[in-house]
């Protein structure tokens, strides 16, 4: 009877101070959710770091994690279109929350590739990130309410780091021409440029690599708007990228909207453009 008694004790106490499990789809979003979390959750990422969220297929480890999780953030990247009926199949307890939801979405330009229209890299705008923080708060303390008071402090001082963040960058884009062009491969910043008041010039057309017309009209406007570097992702070739740098005169620079370090990212992308 002793035994049993403790074996159930056991049993409990473990469910008791069991950490949610969380699935995110890319690694910006577990930085927000450690920033409120700290290591009171476990959290699995879909997209591994290297890959691209337009195309990448789980693992099997990554679905028997869907199928023990809590929570899933989505955030509306193009793997989710594909994957999420599955992982919803996976898993019929797993809650699923849209942090993108109360965001306002801007349409890629005609001439850029498309999202469904919608660009989904909102996570490059610090205001976006702090409506996402709040969406991710509101889940956790309704999932795990005895940790309620923790969550709050985390959410606060992530908060103030949101806000440090974007006072900074503006501090670097203070002597920056309103309006100012810069052209990158793939349209991942166009939030961040709509929110600090540049103008993102894209090098793909509709996801695929310029043909050799549109390749000379870049190159063009490149030399014409006076560019002096073309941002590109590792996630994605640089083929076009290389050709039109050598044309117009430009450098190229690797910078991934995907880096977990997302506020240091952010500062080092203002510090390029500023440069």
């Amino acid at each position: 009877m002793k035994k049993i008694l403790f074996l159930l004790f056991i049993f409990f106490t473990s469910l008791a101070f069991a950490k949610p499990i969380i699935i995110v789809s890319i690694l910006p979003q577990k930085t927000f959710v450690q920033k409120i979390t700290k290591d009171m959750a476990d959290i699995t990422v879909m997209v591994e770091p290297g890959n691209s969220p337009h195309s990448y297929e789980p693992k099997s480890s990554q679905m028997i994690a869907v199928s023990k999780a809590d929570i899933y953030f989505s955030i509306g990247v193009e793997f989710e279109n594909v994957w999420l009926s599955k992982i919803k199949s996976q898993n019929s307890n797993l809650t699923f929350i849209n942090i993108s939801d109360n965001i306002p979405k801007i349409a890629i330009k005609k001439d850029n590739h498309k999202h469904n229209n919608n660009d989904p890299h909102i996570w490059t705008s610090p205001k976006n990130v702090e409506i996402m923080a709040n969406s991710i708060y509101k889940a956790l303390i309704t999932v795990d309410p005895k940790n309620k008071n923790l969550y709050k402090s985390n959410f606060d001082d992530f908060i103030k780091e949101i806000r440090d963040t974007d006072t900074q960058i503006k501090e670097i884009l203070k002597e920056t021409e309103p309006k100012t062009k810069f052209m990158v491969f793939h349209p991942s910043w166009g939030y961040f440029a709509n929110e600090y008041n540049l103008t993102q010039i894209a090098v793909e057309v509709e996801g695929k690599e310029p043909k050799p017309k549109e390749m000379i009209k870049i190159i063009d406007e490149a030399k014409k708007e006076n560019i002096k570097v073309i941002f590109t992702q590792p996630e994605f070739s640089d083929k076009s990228a290389q050709i039109i740098a050598k044309e117009a005169g430009v450098v190229i620079k690797k910078i991934s909207p995907l880096n977990p370090n997302w506020s240091q990212n952010l500062i080092n992308m203002a510090k390029a453009i500023a440069n």
